[in-house]
């Protein structure tokens, strides 16, 4: 039986933040709608209703002077120590994010770029080791994985590091209900390229990256807050957001197993 070139995990790391941030943080937030008017509800139950629809009780914020590079850095070593892999054997280091390093005044830094930062942190002097930066919103580390997996399947490479990284409490507006759902952290994963005879790894990916009506779902604008100060703040529409996934994840979800030849069994 002829053996197929297939992608998989081989190691995983992570970085996660020491800083808890409950719920109850948010208690003293003045929060207002994107039209400026003051959010009336009282904060308790406004925060009542956001645990009910994500689940979500506390988060990490990232500790004062880390930056994005330094998790996904962090998250990356111990990736590698898991796999057991020499850096100096790694093809490409991608890593998926929006906002490169932001410090504590919400300065954004996209220059050198984060893939680069981290392969310099780990002392790479491999000079044919390929850096990319994804900046794919939420599923940016998947799409990192997609990209891997048509690189390896064109027998192009066998080791990648693909991370996931972002600072997201830096960029948030305080005035923004949205702001609760934002966190930091980084997350890694070594993929390798290896011949077998079955199936194994990653079966089939299917993307969908939205249409013209989709390209403003999420922006960088002022606060909703009273006092503008000039500084931008990561916004997004969230219920079209929601709308959006569970209008169209279950379809791709469905092409993919389809294209791997595998069928959903209700139980």
């Amino acid at each position: 039986m002829a053996k197929n070139l297939c992608t998989v995990i081989t190691g995983t790391g992570s970085y996660i933040p020491e800083r808890v941030i409950p719920n109850s943080d948010f208690l003293s937030n003045e929060f207002y709608n994107p039209n400026g008017e003051r959010i009336t509800e009282p904060n308790s139950k406004t925060i009542e209703k956001f645990k009910e629809i994500t689940g979500i009780s506390e988060r990490r914020y990232v500790e004062e002077g880390v930056f994005t590079s330094d998790m996904a850095y962090e998250a990356a070593r111990e990736c590698l120590n898991d796999a057991d892999v020499d850096p100096e054997g790694v093809d490409y280091v991608v890593v998926a994010h929006n906002f490169g390093d932001v410090n504590e005044k919400g300065r954004i830094s996209l220059v050198p770029s984060l893939s680069m930062k981290v392969k310099g942190k780990l002392g790479i002097k491999n000079r044919k080791t390929e850096c990319y930066d994804i900046p794919f919103g939420c599923p940016g580390w998947l799409q990192g994985v997609v990209m891997v997996d048509k690189f390896f399947r064109k027998g192009l490479g066998k080791k990648a590091l693909v991370i996931g990284a972002e600072t997201l409490s830096r960029v948030s507006d305080p005035h923004d209900r949205d702001s609760m759902i934002y966190a930091d952290g980084a997350g890694a994963t070594l993929l390798q390229a290896t011949e077998s005879e079955e199936p194994v790894g990653i079966l089939s990916s299917v993307v969908d990256c939205g249409d013209s009506s989709t390209y403003d779902i999420m922006w960088m604008g002022e606060t909703y807050g009273p006092e503008k100060d000039g500084r931008l703040y990561f916004k997004m529409r969230g219920h079209e957001v929601f709308k959006y996934g569970v209008k169209h994840v279950p379809r791709v979800v469905k092409e993919s197993l389809d294209i791997a030849g595998l069928k959903l069994k209700i139980f």
